[in-house]
Parts: structure tokens; C-alpha cells; sequence
């Protein structure tokens, strides 16, 4: 008896298809300009099955943010996976990685640092930020005080600084160099 292969059906694939095709969307136009004809048209899904699965505009760009997130997430763990956690070699390296990985990611990135995005969105991405400092850096995330968040937010600010340098940098020997003084100025800070 053979066991059937499993192939991903047009169904299954098509959840991709619909974010390749918004993330491309909102990366020429914007997240403004970009529309659902759009997406229809790069990724041949009907306008009903785009809401089934995603819901709207808004929903699409989330989704494809979070994608983002997810891939550079994976670079950092890959990067960081043999460190402990209160290690400062590990916050470098997770430094490195994160400017690394938006450097490889800058075509997308540059969409979500724009102010170009849904109502609220700049909070969700600074939430998501903070939440990759805590992993990052457990013990500045443990001290639950006023000057312990505004430390944390404080670190938040200098890598979102940094991330915008790296997106629009066109050579990647400037991405080390960004790297490098990031490290510095967080290190200054937190000693």
C-alpha cells in the first residue's frame, strides 16, 4: 500500500498568495494608495475570499507586518539562541541580527516604519519593538519601575532610530557601522 503525498493544494496556498500579493501592494503604493483591486490582481483571489481571510485593508497590512515580525524574529533566535539571557553579548547580537534582517527585509520595512499605515498601527509597531527588547534584555524588562520602563522605552527608541537608518541604507557595510554605533549608545546608556 503507498501513502498518498500530501501536496499543498491552491486552497492551502492561497492565504500566501494573498499577503505576497498586499505586501507587494503596499509596497509600491503604500499602505494609502494600495487598494483591494490590488490584491486581487496579484494574487487572482476573489474579493470574497480575501475578506474571508484576512478581512480588510487594515487586517492585510497587519498580517503582512506580522509576517515580517515572524521572519525577523527567526534571524534573532538564530542569532541569539546559544546566549543566556542576561548576557550582554546576547543583546548585541540580537542587535545585530534584528538590523541584519530589516537590512535583508528593507524593500517591505520601509512600508511599516513609513506614518503611512491604519489608525493605531504605530503603537502596535512600537509594542512590538518593546516586546523584542524584553526578550532581548529580560533583566531591564523585570524592573517593573517608572525608571525601569522609561529605560525600556528609551532602548525602543534608539533601535527604531537605527531601523531607519538601516532601511534606507543601499550598501551593507553601513548596516555594521549602524550596528555598532547602536550597541554603543545602548551600552552608554545602560551602564
Amino acid at each position: 500500500m503507498s501513502i498518498p503525498i500530501r501536496r499543498l493544494t491552491t486552497t492551502e496556498a492561497m492565504p500566501q498568495r494573498i499577503l505576497n500579493a498586499a505586501t507587494a501592494a503596499f509596497a509600491a503604493r503604500g499602505f494609502t494608495g494600495a487598494t483591494m483591486a490590488d490584491v486581487v490582481d496579484g494574487c487572482g483571489a476573489g474579493i470574497g475570499s480575501i475578506h474571508r481571510q484576512f478581512g480588510g485593508m487594515r487586517d492585510l497590512f497587519v498580517a503582512a507586518f506580522d509576517r515580517l515580525v515572524a521572519d525577523i524574529d527567526r534571524d534573532v533566535a538564530a542569532a541569539t539562541d546559544t546566549s543566556r539571557g542576561d548576557d550582554p553579548a546576547r543583546f548585541a547580537a540580537a542587535t545585530r541580527a534584528y538590523l541584519g534582517a530589516l537590512w535583508l527585509h528593507r524593500g517591505v520595512a520601509v512600508v511599516f516604519s513609513s506614518d503611512d499605515g491604519p489608525a493605531g498601527f504605530a503603537r502596535l509597531r512600537e509594542r512590538r519593538l518593546c516586546d523584542a527588547l524584553r526578550r532581548w534584555t529580560p533583566e531591564v524588562a523585570a524592573d517593573p519601575s517608572p525608571q525601569g520602563q522609561l529605560l525600556l522605552r528609551m532602548l525602543g527608541a534608539i533601535l527604531a532610530e537605527a531601523s531607519s537608518l538601516v532601511i534606507l541604507c543601499d550598501d551593507e557595510a553601513d548596516v555594521a557601522l549602524i550596528s555598532d554605533a547602536t550597541i554603543e549608545a545602548i551600552d552608554r546608556l545602560v551602564r
